[in-house]
């Protein structure tokens, strides 16, 4: 068998595109996250860098633009009618659906979860809480100073210090009943210097030049305590009143300082942070979605290529070139089916001329048989009737009366002959269609009050369900449609005929919609496929061609007809036919 030619490149084209679009993403994930890198330990606003805004903002649009240029000429395709369009957009649609939801799944959660967590440090509670701390420490230092304050300038504090019959421990033990806060008190001058409490928290005599103004002392850290101090002046005295705060407290507060600034610079960034997640997601998300519409077009073209072989193939069979083949190609990715079609073309075209011998000659056995049939039965009569005229004038006793009944029953027969080769005529010809405006349900009408004339001992029923319009049809074919339906139910040994009419839509088209129904004996299951066939009758005097000379007529009218039967309870035959239709 011949070689075929190799596919086209544009296949391998879009693989190399692939590898190169992957590259790509690679570098610029890389590029990305180094940036963000140099920028996060530098300390500089990551909006502030150039290279970030960039990769994040600009790159995107320009792959999904790509992409969105490649789908424009898709649909372009699918508007020309490029054959193996449908199927390249859903593998295409497919391809960037998975690559979608796998990123959407793997990048989106992570996502959610840090934007979860983000919210969680940088709640607004956390900050207050921050802020509050900030103040309830300063709250804390301002409301021991002021209490130093307090003692200083309290009477209490004077009448203990002008007692001249207390002793220095108990006028310790006195300060510690009313102000237990206090850790030191130094009294320096006016002739009564004094130094109680802890020593350790004393302020340096070497500063006091420094600082001779009343109010607070410079803070002091001793022991990792903060120490505050409030000095006063009383009778040419200097009293200084000392207070430790509780241990590391500065540190506990430069630490919730810090902590409050950096919860506001990470709050202030937050807005930042997530424009850049949003950008990198889309950095992986535009670039694989051109790589997935460059997978789906690649593995597309190779499958529409092996297709459209079968697919030509499949057609030229169709229309009878049964010696067509498919060429074998090596790099066909469905070589698997071309043998194994070319075989069966092969073993087609021999029985096709097989059938086509034997159809011909079986049609023609039957047509033999029931014209020998049907001929038979009136010139039986035909015969008899001659042959008893020719005797009668042998014996000279034919009279009158019996040559008029002898010579009727010939003509009867002879007019049954004919309308049986009309039959046959009209079946094997078919006939020109004389299409004319057509109001079916009158004639529908008409044609049912003859038949109850000839029974009237059957029920016959018209139900006309909604207004109707007329149709163009020619209206002794379609007469001879409905005369046949309605004969056939008669031949049911029906006794009631019901006869509906109405308008449907189908495939937004308008037809014209009868349906003929009897209870009859209903069609057996054996006889449904073959009912339409011809010369397929149960009668004794029939060919069987009422149905067959029906759907001919059907089918001429671009119209559709088929059948509904419960043994037993009788049968619906339905006919539609294309309102307006001019051709």
């Amino acid at each position: 068998m011949r070689k075929g030619s190799n596919p086209s490149p544009a296949s391998y084209r879009y693989v190399s595109l692939i590898i190169v679009v992957y590259t790509a993403i690679i570098i610029l994930i890389l590029f990305w996250a180094a940036q963000v890198f140099i920028t996060v330990i530098r300390g500089a606003p990551l909006g502030d860098s150039p290279a970030i805004l960039i990769s994040s903002i600009l790159i995107p649009p320009v792959f999904l633009g790509i992409s969105l240029i490649i789908w424009v000429k898709l649909f372009r395709q699918k508007r020309r009618g490029i054959p193996g369009y449908r199927l390249k957009l859903k593998l295409i649609g497919l391809f960037t659906l998975v690559v979608i939801s796998a990123i959407l799944l793997s990048g989106l959660f992570p996502m959610f979860l840090f934007n979860a967590s983000i919210k969680l440090w940088l709640s607004p509670g956390n900050g207050l809480a921050l802020e509050a701390s900030k103040q309830l420490s300063s709250e804390y230092r301002n409301d021991a100073l002021n209490r130093l304050k307090n003692l200083a300038e309290s009477d209490y504090l004077g009448i203990l210090l002008d007692d001249a019959s207390r002793d220095a421990s108990q006028v310790w033990r006195d300060l510690l009943d009313v102000a237990p806060y206090l850790n030191a008190i130094q009294i320096v001058g006016g002739g009564r210097g004094r130094m109680m409490g802890r020593f350790e928290l004393f302020f340096p005599p070497g500063d006091f030049e420094k600082h001779n103004e009343e109010g607070a002392l410079p803070e002091r850290e001793v022991d990792g305590q903060t120490v505050l101090s409030w000095q006063s002046f009383r009778n040419n005295s200097r009293i200084i009143l000392s207070s430790a705060l509780i241990r590391n407290f500065e540190a506990n507060v430069r630490r919730i300082v810090t902590a409050h600034g950096e919860w506001q610079r990470l709050d202030r960034m937050m807005g930042t942070v997530k424009g850049l997640l949003g950008g990198f997601i889309l950095l992986i998300i535009s670039p694989l979605i051109l790589i997935a519409l460059f997978a789906g077009i690649a593995l597309s073209d190779m499958l529409v290529s092996s297709l459209s072989a079968l697919g030509e193939a499949t057609r030229r069979v169709s229309e009878g070139n049964f010696s067509f083949r498919i060429p074998n190609s090596e790099k066909n990715e469905l070589d698997f089916l071309t043998e194994p079609f070319n075989q069966m073309l092969s073993g087609l075209s021999e029985n096709h001329a097989r059938i086509i011998h034997d159809e011909r000659l079986a049609a023609w056995q039957v047509i033999a048989q029931r014209l020998a049939h049907e001929l038979r039965n009136p010139l039986t009569p035909i015969k008899l009737s001659a042959q008893r005229i020719l005797r009668k004038v042998r014996d000279g006793e034919l009279d009158i009366a019996l040559a008029q009944k002898s010579s009727g029953l010939i003509l009867r027969e002879v007019n049954s002959l004919d309308r049986l080769l009309q039959d046959f005529r009209n079946f094997a010809r078919g006939g020109t269609l004389k299409r004319s405006r057509l109001e079916v349900e009158y004639l529908i009408t008409d044609i049912v009050e003859k038949f109850r004339t000839m029974r009237p001992e059957v029920k016959w029923l018209l139900v006309s369900k909604e207004a109707v319009l007329p149709i163009m049809a020619d209206a002794r074919q379609i007469e001879r449609v409905i005369t046949n339906l309605i004969s056939n139910a008669l031949e049911a040994n029906s006794t009631e005929v019901t006869i509906e009419w109405n308008m449907v839509y189908r495939r937004n088209s308008l037809f014209f919609h009868f349906a003929v129904l009897d209870d009859g004996e209903g069609i057996p299951a054996e006889r449904a496929e073959s009912i339409f066939q011809p010369y397929n009758s149960t009668r004794e005097r029939g060919v069987g061609l009422g149905l067959a000379v029906a759907q001919r007529i059907v089918y001429d009218h671009h119209g559709r007809i088929w059948f509904e039967s419960e043994i037993g309870k009788g049968t619906r035959f339905h006919v539609e036919l294309p309102a307006g239709e001019e051709t």
